[in-house]
């Protein structure tokens, strides 16, 4: 598995912190290819940004930052990367995959 190269915007206020971050979704019939990446969430349930998403299975960001409209991307929990396709096609048929 790949180290982890996606910097995270801060994601915490003098309020506290965000509660997961924002997907971007984009038109499911555009031919996306996204980048995969796995995402490091510390013992309490923290990305390297602050925001929260608890604990449980592995968190994968994916984005397209293709010349389509503007960049689609999420944040999805499965087991490993190939559920994470997985999931994703149910939304986006015609998704590819970067290596």
């Amino acid at each position: 598995m790949k180290e982890q190269t996606k910097t995270l915007a801060k994601a915490f206020s003098s309020r506290g912190a965000d509660m997961g971050r924002a997907a971007k979704p984009g038109p499911a019939d555009l031919p996306y290819k996204f980048h995969l990446q796995r995402l490091r969430i510390d013992a309490g349930g923290y990305d390297q940004g602050g925001a929260y998403w608890g604990l449980g299975a592995p968190l994968f960001w994916a984005c397209d930052e293709s010349t389509h409209s503007a960049p689609v991307e999420m944040f999805l929990r499965a087991g490993d990367r190939e559920a994470v396709k997985a999931k994703i096609r149910e939304s986006y048929p015609a998704a590819r995959f970067y290596r």
